[in-house]
């Protein structure tokens, strides 16, 4: 390898030596300074022939595939509060080309990658220390480079596995995590309406919902979104007049209760914002809310004592912790390092989760802990066991897209989609395009009951009843997917009994010779083609998960008249 790198003049030795050989090959990076500092940027550079190289594959990159120039750089920004350091070049036959990782997943880095004009090849930038770090005299990263010729996704899971060997291991996911569950936020907002809520429960129990997550209201009476009343943490009694009755009736009911925090915010009308001037990273005047530096312990204190003196006076079952990748630095952010324990934001914000954390378990190790896009790397997964899709209201696609891409790097981790919701008058199909978007991840669903047709309660019983029914191999099976620069035309899960199949656009369907294949077509286009090895058994089911067509297919490829957002059973 030819490596190049760009250095300050803070350093005082750097090496690069190779410890790892073949087609996955590794490389420690060495750096010892003059003297313990905070380090100023360090970039080591590279190139790839871009042989066979279709597009890009990162972990927050959206819908945008495309591998862009090296002056208009694909981009991965990682640090303990948000994103992770991995990135993929993959083929148009979905091989894995190159796919980079770095060994540290806290200390803030850019990896960039690009196309190079003058020869072909594609290039690779990684800045290490992309924002302010500790005082340190050494560091050491490896960074793992994987050219083998696999499939990218078990090339992305692979380097999960990796980080797991390095000591980054998932936290304990109680069964809980892996079901179903009814949240407030689209259907409510900040109207929270405890009789309303527990109505709506009760029914979304009877549909497969085992929990409820109480979103953003809950502890202001103001109704006008923003965040100028978060900080205090109190309940409003003017909505929830006792909210450990609440707590118990919802417990009543059969499912349990998480509640939402916005982890880092205090609002301009809270009464705690006087209280920690001073201690704020910036302040957002548009929505209301400053937001707090982790690297005072006073913060870090009170915002553990909020959550365990809560948990332990209502009884909650898990708690939505909200908005940690806003733990960033800005140019105003505080200097006062002798009165911080530390002056790198990822440290403070790591010595908050382990405190919080660590109380928080002693009163319940099952309790629910979820995160959200972004901040759903190795080094935080220790501490959040339910990973959630960023917002994406009424939006399949992205839905689809990110909770595939959570399951590539998230290991044991219950990956979540965002919350499920749609307009009342649309059509049947178009509310199976938001629920078969998230067959591979932990639905949450946001409606009320009273305000969709009856074809959408049917329809969507019928989803969650197979849901549950087929989670284990949808949640633990072997995932496959197709066409990542189309935003994956089929994802499937398997084990070595069933497979579970969503085809998203017009692709044939190979079949897996199991004792039960279940395919749905989602292109929006009636029939599907599927190629199977020898003769299978059929049966065609209707979205409401009635059999109405079986027959039999010879081996080769046929057509089955499956219509739209229909299911095909192989068998």
């Amino acid at each position: 390898m030819n490596f190049t790198t760009e250095t300050k003049n803070q350093i005082e030795k750097q090496e690069i030596i190779q410890t790892k050989k073949g087609e996955v090959s590794e490389y420690l990076v060495k750096i010892v300074f003059k003297e313990k500092c905070s380090p100023e940027k360090f970039t080591i550079k590279w190139q790839e022939p871009q042989i066979d190289m279709m597009g890009f594959w990162g972990p927050m990159n959206g819908t945008d595939n495309n591998i862009t120039p090296e002056w208009w750089p694909r981009q991965v920004n990682s640090r303990t509060a948000s994103g992770l350091p991995l990135f993929t070049l993959y083929s148009k036959s979905n091989e894995n080309k190159v796919t980079v990782a770095l060994s540290d997943p806290s200390t803030p880095c850019t990896l960039s990658t690009g196309a190079v004009e003058e020869n072909g090849c594609v290039s690779v930038k990684i800045d290490l220390f992309s924002q302010l770090t500790s005082a340190i005299k050494e560091y050491e990263v490896t960074i793992r480079i994987d050219r083998r010729k696999i499939p990218f996704y078990d090339a992305i899971k692979d380097a999960r596995e990796w980080w797991d060997t390095l000591g980054y291991k998932c936290a304990y996911v109680p069964d809980s995590a892996k079901l179903p569950m009814y949240s407030t936020w689209y259907s409510f907002h900040q109207k929270t309406i405890p009789e309303e809520i527990l109505y709506e429960c009760k029914i979304a129990k009877e549909y497969g919902m085992d929990t409820v997550i109480v979103d953003d209201g809950w502890q202001t009476d103001d109704n006008s979104r923003g965040y100028a009343f978060c900080g205090d943490w109190q309940v409003c009694e003017k909505k929830i007049p006792d909210m450990k009755k609440f707590v118990d009736d919802v417990h009543a009911i059969g499912m349990k209760f998480m509640i939402w925090f916005s982890v880092p915010f205090v609002g301009s009308e809270s009464k705690n914002y006087e209280r920690f001037k001073g201690k704020y990273l910036r302040f957002k005047g548009n929505t209301g809310e400053a937001v707090l530096d982790p690297r005072f312990k006073e913060v870090r204190d009170f915002l553990t004592d909020v959550y365990v003196s809560s948990v332990e006076k209502y009884g909650w079952d898990g708690l939505k912790l909200d908005f940690i990748d806003s733990f960033s630095l800005t140019e105003n952010s505080p200097t006062d390092f002798e009165n911080m324990d530390t002056v790198s934001v990822e440290e403070g914000v790591q010595l908050l989760l382990n405190q919080t954390m660590e109380k928080l378990r002693k009163i319940n190790p099952e309790i629910l802990i979820e995160f959200r896009q972004s901040y759903i790397g190795p080094a935080i997964s220790k501490y959040g066991n339910m990973f959630r899709v960023g917002d994406c209201p009424t939006d399949p696609i992205y839905n689809r897209i990110n909770s595939l891409k959570l399951r590539l790097t998230s290991k044991d981790t219950a990956v979540h989609s965002d919350m499920i919701m749609w307009n009342e008058n649309d059509t049947n199909e178009g509310v199976l395009y938001q629920l078969l978007a998230v067959m591979f991840a932990v639905p949450q669903i946001s409606i009320r009951f009273d305000n969709i047709t009856s074809d959408h309660k049917r329809l969507l019983k019928n989803y969650l009843s197979f849901w549950r029914n087929h989670r284990e191999t949808l949640l633990n099976g072997e995932l496959t997917l197709l066409d990542a620069e189309a935003n994956y035309s089929l994802a499937q899960s398997k084990n070595d009994k069933e497979s579970v199949a969503v085809l998203y656009q017009g692709v044939v369907k190979k079949a897996e010779n199991l004792e039960n294949e279940y395919i749905f077509n989602s292109t929006g286009y009636d029939g599907i083609y599927v190629d199977a090895s020898k003769e299978r058994n059929y049966e065609i089911y209707d979205i409401f998960g009635n059999k109405y067509q079986e027959g039999k297919i010879p081996g080769g490829v046929s057509k089955l008249p499956v219509k739209n957002c229909e299911m095909v059973r192989l068998f």
